[in-house]
């Protein structure tokens, strides 16, 4: 029996919602929450390390979009080949190669927008997470 006043529900988390997008003709996954403003200032781009899967990384972006309380875009992008949607491509990407896949990624979808960019980088997408810093000094 619950008394009342004595048990409070958790709120409901937002949930990340995973697509695939064309980035450099290579199916890409993304796993993204919009922010719950009509024109939010602020993305955050999640780049995984190893083995690259955006699935991994789905209770990291729903707890960092909370952590914002609601107010940036998150979004989790996948390497290339490193999804099930991109198997047929049958080989290995050089570590040059998602570099630019992900540089491609936030030309075609990000830096159009007013937004300020934050890239969050694990293990090896901290890497890559730098380098983008070094290609777009003004925007991220």
């Amino acid at each position: 029996m619950q008394r009342a006043g004595l048990l409070t529900p958790f709120p409901l988390r937002a949930r990340a919602t995973a697509r695939t997008c064309m980035v450099s003709s290579f199916a890409t996954e993304l796993l993204e929450i919009r922010s719950r403003e009509p024109s939010p200032s602020l993305h955050v781009l999640v780049v995984p390390g190893n083995p690259g899967i955006v699935g991994f990384y789905r209770d990291f972006v729903e707890a960092l979009y909370e952590n914002l309380g609601g107010q940036a875009s998150v979004t989790a992008i996948g390497h290339i080949s490193h999804g099930q949607k991109d198997y047929e491509h049958g080989r290995l990407f050089s570590l040059h190669e998602q570099i630019e896949h992900k540089i491609d990624f936030l030309e075609q979808e990000l830096l159009h927008t007013e937004q300020s960019i934050i890239v969050v980088g694990h293990s090896i997408g901290a890497y890559i997470g730098l380098e983008i810093c070094k290609r777009f000094q003004k925007k991220v």
